[in-house]
Order: C-alpha cells, then sequence, then structure tokens
C-alpha cells in the first residue's frame, strides 16, 4: 500500500507540506504557558464586620456561613480566616474540572439559605461571592520620588486612572491594590469638646445622615395633559457632600437664639484615607502595591505584554511628575527564560541527533533524510495541540525535546534497511527503496502502535498530575504517530530520490538535474568556480539564519551569548559556504562507488568507527551465542535488575515538583503579637537595607501589614518581594541567596525572618515548600491550649532533618482588653448595653455612615475619636455615653477591662480552629521526605482530638497514593495487551515486558547518583522509557520471529535478531541519548525539571541498551521454547501482524 506513494513522490513531499503548513500556522494561535492549567478552581467568599474581634466574626458570622457551605458538590476542601480589622474570608477549593462558574452559584446559593441569621451590619457591608484567581501574574509598584506624592496619593491616582485601565485588560482576572488608602471623609471627634456640649456620637452619626443626602426634588412645569406651558424647570439639589468645609458645617444643635452648633465646634474634618493598614514601598520610596492575577486558560506570555505596553503608555502620557513604576514580579520572567532554555535545547538536541546519525550512517545523503523528519513530526504536532486545547508550556516542550530521538528512530529504520537492500542485491536506489516499504511497512506500523499505547493509556489520569501526563502523553503520541506518517510516505520518496546506488551508475530524475546543473555551472573538477558559487550560496544562506535569529523568541536564546552585529552576519555566511562547499563536493559528484568517498580527518575518523562498531557487533554476536541458551541466568538478570529497581528505590527521595529558581525571593517578616505597623515597617526596612549588599538583588518591595503566604493582614506582619537579576547575571541560585539572607537576617533584633520562593506551580498557593494545617479537631475552643500544642508540634518538628523554614502566625497570645459592663450598675443609670457598645463601636472601632463621589470614585465618611483619645485602655475610662435622660455617664461607672492574651487571627479549615504552617524541604531533601517526616512527627506528638490536613500542592502530593504504580500498570497491561494482538500469543510479549526492568533501574541509579528525586518528571520520563525500551525489545524479537518463521531454530533466529538489528538498535539509541545530553547538564531557570527527565531518560536508555541487547535474545529464547507450537485454535494462523501486513503489501498489485 504505502510503495504507492513512489509513484507518487509529489503527494508524498505535499503532505509533509500540509503537515508543516498546520503546524506552523498553529503556534501562533497556541496560549503559551509555564504549566498546564492544573490549579484547582476555588471560590472565596469576602465579609467584614466592623469593629469586630476575629472570634466574634468567627461566632457570629463564620460558623454559620461554613456550616451552610459545607459539603457544596465538588469540594475539596475549605478554609477561612477572621482577623481582629473586622475582615474575613473563607475560600473553597474545588475538585480539577469544576466548572467555576457554577460552583460560584452553588456556594452563593448556600449564603442566601442562611443569610437572614447574620449580623445586620455585615448584610450592610456587602457578602462578595467570586471566582478566586489564584495564578499570580505580575506585581507592579507605582512609586514616587517627589515628596508631595505620598502613598495616599498614589494608591488614588492608581485606583481612579490606571486600575480600571488594567482591568479591562484581557486574560486579567483580578487586578487590586493592596492595602486600602482609598480616599475617606474622616470624622475625627474631639471627646472633650463632646462631652462639654453633651454630644453623643449617636448625634453626630443622625446629624450626617439627616444633612447630607441624596434628594430628588423633581421638576417644575412638567406636562399634565390639562394645561400647557412653554418652560420646564429641572430642580437639582447639591447632594451628598464631598468636601471637608461642607462635612465641617454641619449642624449638631441650633436654637431660637440663634446660637448653632456645628460639626467643626467637637470634630476635625479632613480628606484622609480609609484606613492605615500597610505600608508599601519600593527601595524606600513610597508606592502603590498592584497585584495582577490571570484567568484561567488565557496567554500569560499575552497578558503580560498588554499590562506592560498600557504601563508604558501611562507612564509617557499620564503619570505625574516624579511618579514612575516598577515590576516586581513578572512570571513571564521566569516564563521567557525556561521557554528559551528549553527551545535552545531542542536545537542542541536536533544538532547532537543529526551528528550521531551522520556518524553511524557515514554520508551527507543518509542523515538529511531522518534529519527532515524531525521538523515535520515536531511542527505537526502543534496542530494536533491546537486541536486537543492544550498550551506551549514546559511539559509538552519537554515532550517535544524527548520527541527529537524518537520520531528520529523509523526514518533511520527505513535508511538503513534500504542501504542494506542495495548492499545485498545490488540494486537502485528506487528498487530497493520499493522492496523495503514492502518489508517493514508492517514492523514500523506496529513499533507505532505500541509505542502510541504506552502514552494513550496515562491520558485519562485524573487530578493535577492526570493533566501534566496528559499534555505530555499527546504529544508524544501525536510526534510518533506523524513520524510513523513520515517514514512511510515522505522517507521512502527522499530514499529513492537522494540515495545513491551502491556501484557506478547513472543517476536520473531531480538528482542528476541537480547533479547535471553544478557540473554544467561549475564544471567537473573546477574546484575554484565552485567554492565562488558556495561563498555566493553561503553569504545568502548566512543572511537568512541572522535574520532567523532576529525572531524574538530566538533573539533571546541567543543574544545571551552573542551580540547580533554585521560581523556575524558574515562570520555565519562563511561557515555556512564551508559547508556548502564539502556538502556539494561529497553529495553532487557524480556517482560513487560502495566504498565511501569521504577523504581526510573524516573520512578516517568514519573508516575507524565503521570498524569498531563491527568489531563490537562481532563481540555482541559471540556473547550472545554464548548465553541465550542459558535461561536460568537471563532468568537471573532480569530478577537482580527487578531487585536493584527496589532497593534504589527504597533510598530515592520521592517528590512532586520540585521547586525551580524563579528570580524572586520571599521574605516573610513576624514582629511580636502586638507590635505596630510602624514597628513592623521599620523591620522590614532592615531587611532592605540588607538585601542592598547582595549584587544579585535589584529591588526590594517593603510590604508591612500584608503577609503572602495566606494574603492577610496584620500590624505585626510583614513581606519582602526581592527581585534578583537574569539567571545569567548572577553567580548564586535562589536557594544559595536565602541561605545568605537567612545568615544576615539573624542581625535584625526581635524579629521572626524565614525566606520562601513563589510556588512550583502558579495557582496552588501563595509560595514554594509545603503548606499544612494543624487541626484543632476537640471544638473547645480553648485556643491557649491549642497555642500550647502547636508549639510542642513546631518544637518537634524543628528537629527534624528533613525540614526548614517552619513558619507560622498563630499566637494565642496576642495583647487584648476585655470589656466587662456590670449590667445591673449600667441599668440603675439608665444606660443602654446597646448604646454603649455602638458608641464604643463608633469612637473606637470606627463606622462610616454614608459615602460620596469625588473624581469619580465612590468614598466613605468614617466616623472616629481622634487618635489621641483611643491610644490606652485607660482611655476607655475617660469616654462618656448618653443615658436615657440626656445624661453623659463615664464608662468608668459602669464597666471595667481586664488584661487578656488571645487570637489577633484566627483561621480554620474545614470548620476546624487550625495553625496554617509554612515550611520547606531541608536541602538534598525532596518535598515527598518532608511530608513524610511531618506525617511521622504528627503520629508522635500530637495528643487525642488533633490532626494534620494539607492545602495547596502539598494537598495534591499527600493525597497522590500510589499514582505511580497505578501509571505504570496500566501502561504495561495496555503494551502487553498490544503485542499479544501482534503475535497472535499471550507469552511472547512477557519477553518485552520482562527486559523493560533492566532500563528501569538504569533510571533509579543515575537519578540516585545525580541527587534528584523521584518526582512528576521522573515518572513522566520512565512512561516514555518503557515505550523505548519495549521498541528496542520489539526490534529484536519481530526480527527473531520472521526467521523462526523463516525455518530457522529458536536459537539461531534469537540470535540473528539481535545481530541483524544490533546496529540500528545503538544508533536510535545513542542518538536519543545525544539529543538528552543537553537536558542532563541544563543550569538557569528550570533547571531541575530538565536534568531530572533528561537524567531518567539517559540513564534507561544507557543502561538499557547497553545489558538490554544481551538480555532481550534470551528472553526471546525463554519464552520462545515455552510458547513454541502452541496455539489457542490448532489451525489458526499465528503470523506476526507485521508479516501479515508486510504479505497483503507483497500481494498488492504492481502500478505502472
Amino acid at each position: 500500500m504505502f510503495s504507492k506513494f513512489l509513484h507518487r513522490p509529489a503527494l508524498a513531499i505535499v503532505i509533509s507540506l500540509l503537515i508543516l503548513f498546520m503546524g506552523g500556522l498553529s503556534i501562533v494561535s497556541l496560549p503559551i504557558s509555564q504549566f498546564p492549567d492544573v490549579a484547582p478552581p476555588s471560590v472565596v467568599v469576602s465579609l467584614s464586620f466592623p469593629g469586630s474581634s476575629a472570634k466574634i466574626l468567627v461566632d457570629s458570622t463564620l460558623v454559620i456561613l461554613e456550616r451552610a457551605i459545607n459539603g457544596v458538590p465538588d469540594m475539596r476542601y475549605m478554609t477561612s480566616a477572621a482577623t481582629s480589622a473586622g475582615e474575613a474570608t473563607i475560600m473553597i477549593t474545588f475538585e480539577p474540572g469544576t466548572d467555576p462558574n457554577v460552583a460560584v452559584l452553588n456556594v452563593n446559593n448556600r449564603i442566601q439559605m442562611v443569610k437572614n441569621q447574620l449580623p445586620p451590619i455585615v448584610e450592610r457591608e456587602g457578602i462578595i461571592v467570586m471566582q478566586n484567581m489564584t495564578s499570580m501574574l505580575m506585581y507592579v509598584n507605582v512609586y514616587s520620588t517627589d515628596p508631595n506624592h505620598d502613598q495616599n496619593f498614589l494608591y488614588n491616582y492608581v485606583s481612579a486612572n490606571l486600575l480600571p485601565e488594567i482591568q479591562r485588560t484581557r486574560g486579567v482576572g483580578r487586578a487590586q491594590i493592596l492595602g486600602n488608602r482609598a480616599f475617606a471623609m474622616r470624622v475625627e471627634l474631639d471627646l472633650d469638646r463632646m462631652r462639654a456640649y453633651n454630644i453623643s456620637s449617636a448625634d453626630v452619626m443622625e446629624a450626617i445622615k439627616e444633612q447630607s443626602l441624596i434628594g430628588s426634588p423633581g421638576r417644575l412645569g412638567q406636562a399634565t395633559g390639562r394645561t400647557s406651558q412653554t418652560i420646564e424647570y429641572v430642580l437639582t439639589w447639591i447632594g451628598r457632600y464631598d468636601k471637608p468645609e461642607q462635612y465641617g458645617d454641619i449642624i449638631l444643635r441650633a436654637n431660637e437664639k440663634g446660637e448653632i452648633l456645628r460639626l467643626k465646634d467637637v470634630a476635625s474634618v479632613t480628606l484622609g484615607s480609609a484606613f492605615y493598614d500597610l505600608y508599601s514601598d519600593i527601595d524606600g520610596k513610597p508606592s502603590a502595591s498592584i497585584v495582577l492575577k490571570q484567568i484561567p486558560g488565557s496567554n500569560a506570555a499575552d497578558v503580560i505584554a498588554e499590562v506592560k505596553e498600557k504601563l508604558a503608555e501611562f507612564k509617557k502620557d499620564m503619570f505625574p511628575p516624579g511618579v514612575d513604576y516598577a515590576i516586581s514580579y513578572d512570571v513571564s520572567n521566569f516564563l521567557d527564560a525556561s521557554i528559551a532554555k528549553v527551545l535552545h535545547t531542542l536545537f542542541e538536541a536536533f544538532v547532537l541527533v543529526s551528528l550521531v546519525v551522520f556518524l553511524f550512517l557515514g554520508d551527507f545523503r543518509s542523515t538529511l533524510i531522518p534529519t527532515l523528519a524531525v521538523p515535520v513530526s515536531l511542527i505537526g504536532t502543534f496542530f494536533f495541540m491546537s486541536m486537543f486545547g492544550m498550551s506551549v508550556n514546559l511539559i509538552t516542550l519537554f515532550a517535544l525535546v524527548l520527541a527529537i530521538g524518537v520520531v528520529v528512530d523509523d526514518a533511520i529504520v527505513v535508511v538503513e534497511a534500504v542501504h542494506a537492500k542495495m548492499h545485498e542485491k545490488h540494486l537502485s536506489p528506487y528498487a530497493a527503496t520499493k522492496e523495503v516499504v514492502g518489508e517493514i511497512s508492517g514492523a514500523i506500523i506496529a513499533i507505532t502502535l505500541v509505542m502510541t499505547s504506552v502514552f494513550i493509556p496515562v491520558c485519562f489520569m485524573p487530578g493535577a498530575v492526570g493533566v501534566f501526563y496528559r499534555q505530555f502523553a499527546l504529544t508524544m503520541a501525536m510526534s510518533i504517530v506523524l513520524s510513523g506518517v513520515v517514514a512511510l510516505t515522505l522517507t521512502p520518496v527522499l530514499c529513492a530520490m537522494i540515495l545513491k546506488p551502491h556501484g557506478h551508475q547513472k543517476q536520473t530524475g531531480i538528482v542528476g538535474f541537480v547533479n547535471g546543473a553544478m557540473k554544467r555551472v561549475a564544471g567537473r573538477q573546477a574546484y575554484i568556480p565552485r567554492f565562488i558559487l558556495c561563498i555566493i550560496l553561503g553569504l545568502a544562506a548566512g543572511y537568512g539564519v541572522f535574520e532567523l535569529l532576529h525572531v524574538e523568541i530566538v533573539h533571546e536564546v541567543i543574544s545571551e551569548q552573542v551580540e547580533l552585529t554585521p560581523t556575524v552576519m558574515i562570520g555565519i555566511g562563511v561557515v555556512m559556504s564551508i559547508l556548502f562547499f564539502f556538502t556539494f563536493r561529497s553529495v553532487f559528484s557524480g556517482s560513487e562507488p560502495d566504498e565511501k568517498k569521504l577523504r581526510g580527518p573524516i573520512g578516517i575518523f568514519l573508516k575507524v568507527f565503521d570498524v569498531g562498531v563491527n568489531w563490537v557487533t562481532n563481540a555482541y554476536v559471540a556473547i550472545v551465542g554464548l548465553v541465550v541458551t542459558r535461561r536460568i541466568l537471563t532468568m537471573i538478570v532480569v530478577g537482580l535488575f527487578g531487585w536493584g529497581i527496589m532497593v534504589v528505590n527504597q533510598v530515592l527521595p520521592s517528590g512532586f515538583i520540585p521547586l525551580e529558581d524563579q528570580g524572586v525571593i520571599y521574605g516573610i517578616i513576624q514582629t511580636p503579637p502586638g507590635s505596630t505597623l510602624e514597628y513592623t515597617n521599620a523591620k522590614s526596612h532592615e531587611l532592605q537595607e540588607i538585601c542592598k549588599e547582595f549584587d544579585e538583588i535589584t529591588s526590594v518591595t517593603s510590604l508591612a501589614g500584608y503577609e503572602i503566604l495566606t494574603e492577610g493582614r496584620g500590624s505585626n506582619a510583614g513581606t519582602c518581594l526581592i527581585n534578583l537579576k537574569p539567571w545569567a547575571d548572577r553567580e548564586l541560585t535562589s536557594k544559595e541567596l536565602i541561605a545568605e539572607l537567612e545568615e544576615r537576617g539573624r542581625d535584625i533584633a526581635n524579629v521572626k525572618l524565614e525566606f520562601f520562593e513563589p510556588p512550583a506551580v502558579p495557582g496552588f498557593g501563595a509560595a514554594g515548600g509545603f503548606s499544612l494545617c494543624l487541626l484543632d479537631k476537640t471544638n473547645s475552643g480553648d485556643y491557649e491550649a491549642f497555642g500550647k500544642v502547636t508549639e510542642e508540634f513546631l518544637a518537634a518538628l524543628e528537629k527534624r532533618k528533613e525540614v526548614k523554614g517552619i513558619f507560622t502566625f498563630f499566637a494565642s497570645n496576642y495583647p487584648q482588653y476585655e470589656i466587662i459592663i456590670d449590667n445591673d450598675v449600667a441599668m440603675q443609670k439608665g444606660v443602654s448595653i446597646e448604646d454603649a457598645m455602638e458608641n464604643l463601636s463608633i469612637v473606637v472601632g470606627s463606622t462610616w455612615e454614608q459615602g460620596f463621589i469625588r473624581f469619580g470614585q465612590f468614598y466613605k465618611v468614617y466616623v472616629q475619636a481622634a487618635p489621641e483619645f483611643r491610644r490606652y485602655p485607660e482611655d476607655l475610662e475617660n469616654m462618656f455615653v448618653k443615658n436615657d435622660e440626656g445624661e453623659m455617664v463615664p464608662y468608668s461607672a459602669f464597666m471595667k477591662i481586664e488584661k487578656r492574651q488571645g487570637m489577633n487571627e484566627i483561621n480554620r479549615y474545614n470548620l476546624y480552629t487550625t495553625a496554617i504552617i509554612q515550611g520547606a524541604p531541608a536541602a538534598g531533601y525532596s518535598s515527598g521526605q518532608a511530608l513524610t517526616a511531618i506525617q511521622e512527627v504528627a503520629d508522635q506528638v500530637l495528643p487525642r482530638g488533633y490532626g494534620v490536613g494539607w492545602q495547596g500542592l502539598s494537598y495534591d502530593e499527600a493525597n497522590k497514593g500510589n499514582t505511580a504504580i497505578f501509571i505504570f500498570a496500566i501502561v504495561v497491561i495496555f503494551v502487553y495487551l498490544v503485542l499479544v494482538g501482534q503475535y497472535e500469543s499471550f507469552l511472547l510479549p512477557l519477553a518485552v515486558l520482562a527486559s523493560l526492568p533492566v532500563g528501569l533501574f538504569g533510571s533509579f541509579l543515575m537519578l540516585k547518583g545525580m541527587g534528584l528525586a523521584n518526582d512528576v518528571y521522573c515518572q513522566i520520563g520512565l512512561v516514555m522509557l518503557v515505550g523505548l525500551l519495549g521498541k528496542n525489545a520489539i526490534l529484536i524479537i519481530e526480527f527473531a520471529v520472521q526467521r523462526r518463521h523463516e525455518g530457522l531454530s529458536i536459537r539461531d533466529a534469537a540470535i540473528e535478531g539481535g545481530a541483524l538489528r544490533f546496529r540500528p538498535i545503538v544508533m536510535t539509541s545513542f542518538a536519543f541519548i545525544a539529543g538528552l545530553i543537553p537536558l542532563v547538564r541544563a543550569t538557569g531557570p528550570g533547571a531541575i525539571g530538565n536534568r531530572t527527565i533528561g537524567t531518567t531518560a539517559v540513564g534507561g536508555m544507557l543502561i538499557g541498551t547497553l545489558i538490554g541487547v544481551l538480555v532481550i535474545p534470551g528472553l526471546y529464547y525463554l519464552f520462545a521454547v515455552i510458547s513454541d507450537g502452541k496455539k489457542l485454535i490448532r489451525a489458526e494462523h499465528d503470523d506476526p501482524l507485521s508479516e501479515l501486513l508486510e504479505r497483503e503489501e507483497g500481494h498488492a498489485p504492481h502500478e505502472a
């Protein structure tokens, strides 16, 4: 069937061109991201209760909402946080694949069921339910060098002007400014004057409500249908006040004598900020910190590019003098660098594979054919990636790098077979190719089916790991299928067109035409004109290559190594000219005898190499002849390798997804409980000064009052975003810098300081490392007891060598004062308890009554006592509340306060109070070892009624179970079933499967030697190895089965199968290994993932090739002897599938 393409070479070429064309078009439209979209969807519920403590928020609001939400369809787990700033959030994380819009709707419906049970003020403030955007995109700081532009100005300028533009950018799911420095009308009460004038806070609130209001007086002269009027008048009203002077003139009291008491007589009114809960600066300059998060499925690179474009436009056209911006964190830095690194590796792998193929084949023509198969298969894969809704990410690019060594195999098999046929029968390239296609098309189809069968089952794996496997497997499977198509269509045509016969024969067709043209233009012996022609062609090609290097993504890779100048272009042209000269001399130089014409060092080296390969082949045949029939020895060898896998795997660290150097470090600051925001801000500035000592650090953004781990706020919490130089411009990695900063950070007194990297996968938590929740399942509400359990657990955990950076914001010793009211005395004095608490809520806690519009934005009016009246606990005794007779009664008359310690922030996990603990694996240990150590400590230390839970990436790792074993089980079963169908035997496929432990042992051994972990990258590489090692076994067993059916004994068939396929197997295996060398020695962005997947594949292929080729013939002999002569149906024809296909091919009618 496939030989028909030899009669229609144009069709074969067009098929490959169409594959290239469709793949090229798809590359442009495919989204680019760091990883596939694996983060589970989540919904966040936000609410506020002004003036409330964390405990009141939990008891009055969170408990009600959590119990209503608990068990919502597809919920994974639920976390919540309540702070004494009167704010609370509930985060519901769902199973991957859940529709986030449906999840929002389900959560909102649950809340509506219990909304009437919540405090009225919570409903008034509003309950916001929205999809949580977990994938961090950028941190942008808009800062000012002008002292007139403080943080308040920057916040409101950005909020009114820049933020709306960014929010409209496609792909931006959430854009917000950290903190709440929005403008607000601050009414600060003078309590002494209010007491003197007998004015209560309720009187102030009522006066503001009555006089600053929205009115709608209507129109005069509006048509009535009875009378006519020429002009209609619209009545307007000033509405709510928007200037401090207007609020200051609000009348609190007036009498007939003309005496008027205004608000400005008992309070100062200014346009200030709603809250002063966060200090933000970059390198000491005040700033507004913008957080941008990405919509799932959007193209991160395009979104960031558009945001940067808008920032540049604003800087040019809109920013006031002295205002500028800086990007503190940009996921595209690591994304672009990682992808550029992989593309660089892709190019290196292509070159190395081509060199190895040339080394074995020995001439340029034969090397050109399999080399052309690589771009067709790889570029065509992008078309199918687009059809399956995939993205260009590190996983799919890793698959393409690994595929280079795989897709070239089929073409090599064809080329090798054509050369062998020409050598044996002295046929022309066309005749040899036609005969070869009829013989090996079945084997190529069988290999393609087996290789594809390895990857298809893993596409159905669930969860986050399943997404990684799915994208890798589909990319590999599609490239393999395309390589099979190319090997059966384009490769035979190229063999017939390009290869030379093994003897002096006149060439015809395109090659003959080109040769003739070259001879006519330059002359057979005219080397000088030919060299001139090569210079012209080389310079032209050099110009083309030079232009290619200026393509954006390629330029990023190359420009790191060399500056692209016209001199570089000339140098490229000279190199290309030399390559053209030697290529024309050897490729277009008429006929060629059996011996290759390559002379000089290359020719000598190739001859020596051929002699060496022949000697190794002969030695291999001799060894196989000695051991092939020793079945017990074969079984012992395979058993030892299987035992070796178990031994090495027990000491090999396990992991999930390794942390990479992403060019940014998070510095988490924790000052003692009760510390003021100003104190925390001063400590963060000390860390900024330390960071200036390191050349690798470009900028440091300080956020006092905000911690990035839980995205919570507190006066004793702070975060520093430490931005690093590009990977090529610094000597220290992020982990080495963290070690240095931890050492220097010890100089900062009275502060706990920890450093983390961004999460390994965007969307899985806020920082790298592990995140666990220590759970109080007793429901006792005894925070002090829980605090002691937490301290004991942390102390035991810090003794474990597998973990470091143990960190929690849980603190049950936050300074508090409990208000104790004597109800009897209060009622005797005519004081309403409700009025007393409402008054405190206003003068101490701050309450907003209404809002106003200014600068096109909505702002609030806050009423609160002036700062000097609410500094210390004693100030409460000097406050007064109006009783039912209008008298001012001091709080000291019916109230006392007692000092306590309690919680400033309460976290919960699945309805239980929790202490969120963050940490990271210690140097030399994997995340899997860290999680195991934590679980061991929990089992040993925690008393009854306490446990641990996981969140973020740690949740998936802790609950993945035996996923890897399950994956390999279904892969092996699938491969076995395909082979059973191919060989019509349930025993013979076991020879292929039994050969796998040899290579797999090599993978685990090399991983251990390189200090790497058995993580997702390793498991991806192992899945691929099953296919590659199985392919090598199939090549030997396939030919052995054919020779057996030709009448050879089982022993001779096994030896001959190994001898015939030894050279192709070694060539394809070492071509594959050569393509992975850049991965094994990778540095810079994404280095750990590169090295892990490269080491896994190289170790497996190296041992699997060197030792596996000795074991496979013995395994064939072992199982062939057992199954010899046995049939499922006595009259059944049991030829291999490949032979049936070849027989059909051989009986196909000849077409002229």
